[in-house]
């Protein structure tokens, strides 16, 4: 499929195209300079963390093309810029005095893009949190929570009567579970309990900080970036591994729209986290929810097809019945499935669960490690199609009744890919790692196209 295949159709009046970046991938880490240290400088210090050791990045140089960068938004027409802040900039040590220079720098930004007609959407959390609060037990700690509340309020203060869109947090799942307890990302620890812990003071974090954006900008609205996984079976679903699945839901996706969004746990994975770490959590410590759930946002690759006859392997702990399965024949090349049909999917559920909630798609899009040509031209086939056929599943979930306000691809530019470093491309606009040249791929051209004609 191609996207001038893509039907038009009537969109909501308020729907947003736009893409996404994070502040560490693209402004670099202590090395880019005018900032803290943050758990992903520390994470590319230890051999073998990053699959092409990725040591000191300074990013793609956005601190200093950043105009540039607005300029080929503004050029593709897109109507939103999704980023997020730097804590370790604003306020290095994650704790007393800002830095002045920093807040700058996302001042200016904000206003080239409102300058150039494109809504921000703002991310205080996209990952890079301040060495110091990781020496102290990272979001394991309570305290790490009211920093960042008061982080969160400085923020609004500063930015407030500029910024309508903000999200709290950005993938929360993966912090506790690819950080805390697989140790594959930042801060490379390998600890259920810990992990635990963190799941709960990341529901907390984004109630208290949501409470703390509305009271310095009552008009914001305030939501969370989830990534959550649509999930399917093959095969009898027996009551056991009905058990496992449902477990496996609570894991991925129930614990962080119950808990951030309704102010309450799913009891199997209380009960599990009780019988295999003794830690007790007391949904009754979640706050007050009711602050930040103006939207939400999805971020979604692949989904996630699983099987019975699991032989003691764990796809979480506690789930021995189930095993993964694989799900069609197309990958990326970062080895992940193509599942459009499962984005919709998802979309509907959440609709279902949240009628009113307005949904945003925040990231999604696909990596492919096409180089210029002999003329320059980047024709990255397998990213427009890939682009296509789930854009079409997207705009088809308006036809379910699905309150969807936009679509953000991943990412704008080529950049750094957490732990596979610089070797892996997602941008629709290439960036020469050597000279920083961007060029707009196909798929962003095709983008621009689809944007003008829907």
């Amino acid at each position: 499929m191609k996207m001038s295949e893509i039907k038009g159709r009537e969109l909501p009046v308020d729907f947003l195209w736009g893409a996404a970046t994070s502040s560490y991938q693209i402004e670099g880490g202590y090395a880019a300079g005018d900032r803290g240290r943050c758990i992903w400088d520390d994470l590319c210090d230890v051999p073998g963390k990053i699959s092409d050791n990725t040591r000191d990045s300074k990013g793609v140089d956005h601190l200093n093309r950043w105009e540039e960068d607005l300029d080929l938004i503004k050029s593709m027409g897109l109507d939103s810029y999704r980023f997020s802040i730097s804590w370790p900039r604003v306020q290095p040590g994650g704790r007393g005095e800002f830095n002045e220079s920093g807040i700058a720098f996302y001042n200016n930004l904000i206003d080239g893009l409102l300058a150039r007609g494109i809504e921000p959407n703002l991310t205080l959390y996209h990952w890079d949190l301040p060495s110091e609060l990781q020496a102290i037990g990272g979001w394991a700690n309570p305290e790490v929570v009211d920093l960042f509340t008061e982080y969160a309020a400085e923020m609004a203060k500063r930015f407030g009567s500029k910024v309508t869109f903000w999200a709290t947090l950005n993938e929360p799942w993966c912090t506790a579970y690819l950080g805390n307890l697989e140790g594959v990302h930042a801060p490379g620890i390998q600890d259920l309990s810990t992990a635990v812990k963190v799941s709960h003071q990341l529901v907390r974090a984004h109630a208290l900080a949501s409470k703390a954006i509305k009271t310095h900008a009552p008009h914001a609205k305030v939501g969370v970036v989830l990534n959550l996984a649509d999930q399917n079976f093959i095969g009898e679903l027996t009551p056991e591994l009905k058990e496992d699945m449902d477990l496996i839901d609570s894991y991925q996706n129930l614990w962080w729209l119950q808990g951030m969004l309704q102010g309450k746990y799913p009891h199997n994975l209380i009960e599990n986290f009780k019988l295999l770490t003794g830690i007790e959590i007391d949904e009754e410590a979640i706050p007050d929810v009711s602050y930040g759930r103006d939207w939400l946002g999805i971020n979604y690759y692949a989904g996630q097809v699983l099987k019975g006859g699991g032989k003691g392997f764990e796809i979480y702990p506690g789930t021995k019945l189930i095993d993964g399965a694989p799900w069609g024949t197309e990958l990326t090349d970062i080895g992940w499935v193509w599942t459009p049909e499962g984005l919709k999917n998802l979309l509907v559920r959440l609709n279902s669960l949240f009628p009113n909630l307005p949904l945003y798609v925040t990231e999604n899009g696909a990596c492919y490690n096409n180089e210029p040509d002999e003329t320059g031209k980047i024709d990255d086939l397998k990213r427009q199609e890939y682009m296509a056929v789930y854009i079409n599943a997207v705009l088809s979930s308006l036809d379910d009744g699905v309150n969807l306000k936009g679509y953000y691809a991943w990412s704008l530019l080529d950049n750094f890919e957490w732990a596979w470093g610089f070797s892996m491309r997602f941008g629709i606009v290439h960036v020469d790692f050597k000279t920083m040249k961007r060029t707009v791929k196909e798929s962003g051209i095709q983008y621009t196209d689809l944007i003008a004609r829907l």
